[in-house]
């Protein structure tokens, strides 16, 4: 699998609904460039699985960063958004 990192990841509340919105940046640590790339994102609260979901990122060039946005609208951030403490993200594919 091609090498790549994530930064600057966070979780906060849309500022239009009360959707969950998940923030970041990927950096492709590769010559290779990437027409699209998928990426899982496992959140928790209190250690318990509450959204695990992908979503793509598309054109990213060799050593190259990308700055990302996913909406996880089955999420109410006030109900359960502001307690997620942990979350899992790592790539599931790249082509």
């Amino acid at each position: 699998m091609a090498n790549f990192r994530y930064y600057h990841v966070e979780i906060k509340k849309s500022p239009n609904t009360r959707d969950v919105v998940v923030t970041g940046e990927i950096i492709n640590d590769t010559e290779k460039s990437f027409s699209t790339v998928g990426v899982r994102i496992i959140l928790y609260m209190n250690n318990v699985s509450v959204a695990n979901f992908v979503f793509t990122i598309n054109g990213l060039s060799p050593r190259a960063s990308k700055v990302f946005e996913k909406t996880v609208e089955e999420l109410d951030y006030m109900q359960i958004g502001k307690n997620i403490n942990r979350y899992d993200i790592y790539t599931e594919t790249a082509f």
